[in-house]
């Protein structure tokens, strides 16, 4: 109404009752109510091209950085193969085809409507996913050692999350533009600030992976490997678990058993399965169990700040985790853990400073509590939890 009265000053400058004015107020009143009837009628459409605008940008700048990362990807392999001297000749676009497929790999959920034995069934799926992630990378990678198979296995396992990402959002997209509904394109549209932090992560991981780097997420595999340095002798203890290291150590008198995924390739091992061949396998009765691993911090919170609980720190889908708990209570065994806080982009991109810092703190944690807890003669065991890339053993 305040414009209306101010085209109407504007316009009455013409001349007192001129015609001409009248009727350009009329035209000008005619095209507002016109536009303002339009939006109240149409608005559902004018939000939906407003947020499809937003969110296709997103998809596109999506497409691309997958486009790019996939091209990443196949020219390390083709890298790997001619640094190796290999003889074998692999087609560029039979390498890209391999990988566009093992980004389409999926894994059906196990039916939970009768849980017995629902944790051993992911158990079986995930170990029969990444055995067969692994196997078909090898077959591009025969003469490879595996630590940088196993690298690649991880930059391939982050294209497979942001192809998902990307189809599920396009999926929505598209259903939203289907049905012209606003609300789902806008429940879209407030996620993206969230989504593109997480795509950015993963497009960081991808590269640091590739080049064997360690990454936020290595902490805890760190921290167990630093605390080995505190130890006046170490023994590698056999065992025929993949890709898992096992070592007991002494520490003031303390007999530590130290379990972390095997390095440097990038892996997280079977720490569960570890833990259960010491304590009923070899008969170890530890006074306690301690993990230590990285965990997502609250905004507001410090990068690298440590936190000490109780409970087995561990992420995942939980089925490592339910093991641990099951044999931590069938023997009574206490469970400790040392979180060291970080965001997802530092988890999963290059170990920043304030963690490899954070790392030297957590050995110094680990050390008090086994000295307040743990008697001289007494056996402890001490979990490294996380991705193991980039650190030794």
């Amino acid at each position: 109404m305040d414009l209306l009265v101010i085209l109407q000053q504007v316009l009455l400058q013409v001349g007192p009752g001129s015609s001409q004015g009248n009727a350009w107020l009329m035209i000008i009143s005619n095209i507002i109510w016109l536009a303002l009837l339009f939006l109240f009628f149409f608005q559902d459409y004018v939000m939906v091209w407003r947020y499809a605008y937003m969110v296709g940008n997103f998809l596109t700048g999506l497409n691309r950085l997958i486009y790019n990362n996939i091209n990443l990807v196949v020219n390390h392999i083709q890298q790997l193969l001619r640094s190796n001297g290999s003889s074998q000749v692999i087609d560029r676009s039979v390498i890209e085809r391999r990988i566009r497929d093992l980004m389409e790999f999926v894994v059906i959920e196990p039916v939970s409507a009768e849980p017995t034995g629902l944790m051993r069934t992911l158990k079986l799926l995930v170990t029969t996913y990444n055995e067969r992630l692994e196997e078909s990378l090898r077959a591009l990678l025969p003469s490879i050692e595996r630590p940088l198979v196993q690298n690649v296995v991880d930059a391939v396992d982050g294209l497979r999350e942001l192809n998902f990402i990307y189809k599920v959002i396009m999926h929505y997209y598209r259903l939203s533009n289907k049905y012209k509904n606003p609300y789902l394109m806008m429940q879209i549209y407030m996620l993206l600030p969230i989504l593109r932090e997480y795509v950015n992560a993963l497009n960081g991981a991808i590269t640091t992976f590739l080049k064997g780097q360690p990454v936020g997420d290595a902490a805890g595999p760190l921290t167990a490997y630093r605390f080995m340095r505190n130890c006046s002798s170490l023994e590698e203890i056999n065992h025929n678990i993949k890709d898992t290291y096992v070592g007991l150590c002494n520490f003031e008198g303390r007999r530590v058993y130290v379990v972390k995924a095997k390095g440097p390739g990038g892996t997280v091992g079977n720490l569960d399965d570890a833990i259960t061949y010491l304590i009923e396998r070899v008969g170890v009765r530890p006074r306690m169990i301690i993990t230590v691993d990285a965990a997502l911090k609250l905004e507001g919170e410090k990068t690298g700040s440590i936190a000490e609980g109780v409970g087995v720190a561990m992420g995942g889908i939980g089925v490592e985790r339910f093991n641990i708990e099951r044999i931590a209570s069938k023997y009574g065994i206490p469970l400790y853990a040392v979180l060291i806080k970080m965001s997802i982009p530092e988890a999963l991109s290059a170990m920043p400073k304030e963690v490899e810092e954070a790392v030297n703190e957590a050995v110094e944690r680990v050390r008090r509590v086994i000295k307040e807890g743990v008697r001289e003669g007494e056996e402890v065991i001490l979990v490294g939890v996380g991705n193991t890339s980039g650190v030794a053993q």
